[in-house]
């Protein structure tokens, strides 16, 4: 009988590259994007067994943090370089 879960390679891809967006600031948004579809096809891999997968799902969350945090530091620093760019402007 095999207890193995199906989804396992795409869990601990989703997880690797969870973490990795997390680290990596820019290139990051790209990782949590695969992560999260990869964790969300592990994670529908093994619901049709009836099976839980926990890898996939700390993958998926850790997805999700990673491109929330990528996409508002790309909105802060946007929002900094304009900032930036109008106050030459103010003097004149």
């Amino acid at each position: 009988m095999n207890n193995e879960v199906p989804g396992k390679g795409k869990s601990i891809a989703s997880l690797v590259l969870g973490i990795c967006a997390l680290v990596v600031p820019y290139g990051g948004i790209v990782l949590a994007i695969v992560g999260l579809v990869l964790g969300a096809s592990a994670k529908k891999d093994a619901a049709t067994v009836g099976q839980t997968n926990g890898m996939a799902t700390a993958g998926l969350v850790l997805s999700i943090i990673a491109l929330a945090w990528a996409v508002l530091l790309v909105v802060l620093c946007s929002g900094t370089l304009c900032a930036l760019g109008t106050i030459g402007s103010m003097y004149y």
